[in-house]
Order: C-alpha cells, then structure tokens, then sequence
C-alpha cells in the first residue's frame, strides 16, 4: 500500500526537514522504510526536541528553521558516520551559520515539473500513469489543489529553495492529450517567469516521441513556433516505445531534430514505469530494455555535435530491492544499469557528448545510506568526470527541492569507498560544477552575466520580500512512500 508522505507525516507528526524514507513520484515502487532510516527519523525528531527546549521553540518549530536542517544531517552522522559537513552549533545558532555556504553558487536545475493549470490537483501525472496500468494503485486517489501546480512549482524552485536558473520539463507519456504538462505550458512557464523576472531565469523543453502521428511536423513546431530550448524523451512510453539506436525509428527522428540546430537532448532511462514492460518489447530482450542506456552511445556517436543527457544517471531502482538496514550495494559496488552506463563511458573514451544527470537518484541514494550514494558519484566522477555530470533535482512532482542542495553541499563521498574503490572525492569546484556551470556551458547561458542580472532582478526583489514577509518553506514530500 501506497501512502502521499505529506499524509503519513501529518498523521504520525514525524515531518522532518528531509525524507527519512524512499519518495516516489509514481515512476517507480518506493521502498519501505528501512531499519536505519527509522533510526535516522527517530534521532531527528529526539535531538530537534532537545534543541528546540534550549532555543524556547516547540520540536515542530525548531524543524522549520536552518537549525533543524542542519539537526537531520546531524541524525544522520550519528547513525552513518561522519559523511556530512555540519556541526552542532549549526544546529542550535543557526543565524550565526546563515552565511557559511557561496551566495554566488550558481544552481541550474536541469529537470524541474509542475502540472497544467487544468488538471485537478497534485496527482495527475500519479493518476495518468495508474491508467496507463503502471501503478494501478494511484488511478483514484483523490487529489489536494494546488500543490503541483504552477504557482507553488515557483515558490518551491525560486523562493523557497537557492536554484537560480531551471529547466522546466515533461514527461511524453500516454497519448498526447493526457500528457500532464503540454509543451505549451512549459512554454508559457518559462516566458511569464522571464517576463516578469526580467531575466532570463528558466529554459523549456519540447517533449519529443517519433511514435506519434506527425512527430516530425511537431518537432518543427515545437523549435520554430515555442521556441524550445532542448528536448526530453521518453523511450520506454508504454504507448510506444522506441530505441534511440532503431535504424527505421530512432535514428531519423534524431536526424531530423538535428537539422532543426536543437542540441540538448534529454532522456529517462533507468527507473523504469512499473506495471509493464511496453507491448512492442522483443522478446528475447530482458525486461526494462527500452529504459536502459546501451543505445545511448551509439547513437551519441553518429551525432557529435548534439549532447546526450541521461536523466537519472540511467539507474534502475534497486533501493527498491533493499533488505533492511542494509545499504544492498554488492562487494564490487555494482549500481543496477549506471554501473553498466558508466562501463560505457570508459569504453567509448571518444565519445564525449554523453552526460549523466542527478535527478531522483541522488535523493534517494543518500537517505537510504551514504555508501549508495558515495558509489554513485564515485562512479560518475571516475566515468564521466566532473565536468560532464548535471545537476536535477525532479523537483516538484515529490517534493521540495532545497534539502537535496543542502545535501550535495555537504556531502562527501566516504573515505572508505574511496580508499577502497579509488573514487575521488568531490571538492568544492567540482560541486560548482555540477551544481549549474556544466549546464550552463550547455545551454550557452553567459554565468558572469547572469551572476549581475540575478540579485537585481524583480524575482530577487520577490524573494527578498518573501523572506522578510515571513515567507516559509515548508520541506513538503508530495510523493508516495510505503505506508
């Protein structure tokens, strides 16, 4: 049984400032709360008691502030080991630490979501995907307004959290009609909040699916007429999947989007829709095929000059088979499908033009345990670099995006994984990095530029009047855990 964590937590009183269990956003299983997880809960809401006592605040206070941040990753220390950088006078004089981390770091948040204005609630893309039979549970879940839509997705991303720029996404799931976010609206979010930022704040992508009826008139359309900024796919659509490598499918539908001069191509592989495997899938293939990654490089290779972007580093969603209070990462470090995705990388050293995003996967991996998450960026510092891996939060579809920059901020990959495995450790410029300067250098946007236009835009001037309003953020999971 399936369970919104924003329910669970009002009905036990456990919201705490970051998940202490799986979300999902109905893509896939969320795993049950394992036994670490309960401790790591259990420590958080103990130690924001006891702090909140000496501050004069109530615990449900006290976890709305900085401190109570900072108390999480605090829990989380005591129950994993020193993997994160905080300390306990963060915890108890939070306004003395307000500063510590860059106010020019420079987060572009390549995969953002919000639903369309039309839809009824925060549950339609959950909805669409249980009458596409992937998670039936979810068909007649009454929704909550508002909490998916338009309005809330900006005070999430842009008041509530210290994104600066973000790509507003899509899923091309299902027929046309019943896709949770029209490329038109993407569109329109991204030109309402750069009209009334003054700057260029966000960046849209087309929704791309050569299966469809007239795919190659609508990829025109999308480039000519919106305006796209690149594209998002989602080869392993149940109502028609498709192969980036296919030779009568995939292969001239990337010709095609090329000559329209879009480069930025985004793509879901891993974390396969559960339910189903699409109708048309070969038999001999194993299951999930259209939602792996080994037809990524072969086609990257006959297209050097567009960049291939694998959203959620391609991983399957193993956490999901996790025992409990266990980490489930094998004796060799193997990661189910970005391990294999990383292999690739090493092996076709000449293909350049590939990069992995951390959307999902990094959330997941770091509240289940830091050894899952220490072998995911290990692996793709080692693979790819840290010049060719993105920042994504798959923010709002399941929650708030701020704990998950919270977290790659103060997370290290641990030095054991890293003696053992020869991973690197994640210094600050790689951070800077990853966290927006790599995608930046993708979309073509002049950071020194808008490093000067940010802090004297009207949406900095909305924010700045947010705060002292007592504009608050709220840390909302809106996805689904295992109740």
């Amino acid at each position: 049984m399936w369970i919104r964590k924003s329910r669970k937590d009002r009905l036990r009183g456990t919201h705490t400032p970051l998940p202490t269990q799986v979300v999902s956003n109905g893509e896939f299983h969320p795993m049950p709360q394992t036994v670490d997880q309960k401790m790591v809960e259990e420590m958080i809401l103990s130690m924001a008691g006891e702090y909140g006592r000496k501050l004069g605040l109530s615990r449900r206070d006290f976890l709305r502030t900085s401190g109570g941040m900072a108390t999480a990753f605090l829990a989380m220390n005591k129950v994993w080991g020193e993997n994160f950088q905080v300390s306990e006078a963060e915890a108890l004089e939070s306004a003395a630490f307000g500063e510590q981390w860059p106010k020019d770091q420079f987060i572009f948040d390549v995969q953002t979501h919000h639903v369309k204005d039309s839809m009824d609630g925060p549950l339609a893309f959950r909805k669409q995907t249980g009458r596409l039979g992937l998670n039936p549970i979810l068909a007649e879940v009454a929704p909550k307004s508002g909490d998916l839509h338009r309005a809330n997705y900006l005070k999430e991303i842009f008041l509530d959290s210290d994104t600066v720029m973000a790509m507003i996404s899509g899923a091309a799931i299902g027929p046309r009609e019943h896709y949770a976010l029209p490329v038109e609206d993407m569109v329109d979010t991204r030109n309402v909040l750069n009209k009334v930022a003054g700057s260029q704040r966000m960046l849209s992508h087309g929704l791309g699916d050569p299966t469809q009826e007239n795919a190659f008139d609508d990829a025109e359309y999308q480039v000519k007429e919106l305006g796209i900024d690149g594209w998002k796919f989602y080869t392993g659509n149940p109502m028609g999947a498709w192969r980036l490598d296919d030779q009568e499918v995939g292969l001239p539908y990337l010709e095609k989007i090329n000559s329209l001069g879009v480069a930025n191509l985004s793509m879901h592989k891993g974390l396969p829709l559960p339910g189903r495997d699409p109708k048309q899938k070969p038999k001999d293939k194993p299951k999930g095929w259209y939602w792996m990654t080994d037809d990524v490089f072969p086609a990257a290779s006959q297209f050097p000059d567009m960049n291939f972007i694998v959203y959620h580093s391609g991983m399957k969603n193993m956490v999901s088979t996790l025992p409990p209070g266990k980490s489930g990462i094998g004796e060799d470090g193997y990661l189910a499908w970005t391990t294999d995705f990383c292999k690739d990388a090493e092996a076709n050293p000449a293909v350049t033009n590939v990069y992995a995003e951390l959307g999902t996967v990094f959330a997941f991996c770091v509240v289940t345990h830091p050894e899952i998450a220490g072998h995911l960026l290990g692996q793709l510092m080692q693979s790819y670099g840290p010049d060719r891996i993105l920042w994504g939060t798959d923010c709002i579809w399941w929650g708030s995006p701020q704990w998950i920059i919270e977290a790659f901020r103060r997370f290290q990959i641990p030095e054991s994984l890293q003696e053992r495995f020869g991973y690197p450790a994640l210094t600050a410029q790689d951070k800077e990095k990853i966290f927006g300067l790599n995608a930046a250098k993708l979309y073509g946007i002049d950071v020194d530029a808008a490093r000067t236009a940010f802090p004297n835009d009207q949406l900095a001037a909305v924010k700045q009047t947010y705060r002292e309003s007592g504009g608050e953020r709220t840390d909302t999971a809106f996805g689904w855990v295992a109740a």
